[in-house]
């Protein structure tokens, strides 16, 4: 079980990527045929990127946290134009909480 501290922690994670999952909801739901296409997972890392360098609160979080949120989000776009899922939606605080973190670990 985590401590007090970890707790707050692993909860300032799960806050960062509900967030960058939110905003890459708002930037596909504004998507329309008559407009540019809505930015995709690279052009969107960068303006996390951005997003980091400007908000101090974001800066304090895992970029690798905040960057599988968009990865996973890219996944579930991904799946709904395949016709395997529903499009991604809204992610609320209490409910939808959590964040995955993959790869392997550092030696």
């Amino acid at each position: 079980m985590p401590t007090p501290e970890q707790e707050s922690i692993l909860s300032g994670h799960c806050a960062h990527a509900r967030y960058v999952w939110n905003l890459a909801v708002e930037q596909h739901q504004w998507h329309r045929p008559s407009r540019k296409s809505a930015p995709g997972y690279l052009e969107q890392s960068r303006q996390l990127t951005a997003a980091r360098a400007a908000s101090p609160w974001l800066a304090e979080g895992s970029q690798t946290v905040q960057q599988q949120a968009l990865r996973d989000f890219a996944q579930a776009e991904s799946n709904f134009f395949g016709g395997t899922h529903g499009r991604p939606s809204w992610r609320k605080a209490g409910r939808d909480e959590g964040f995955r973190v993959t790869g392997q670990r550092g030696r």
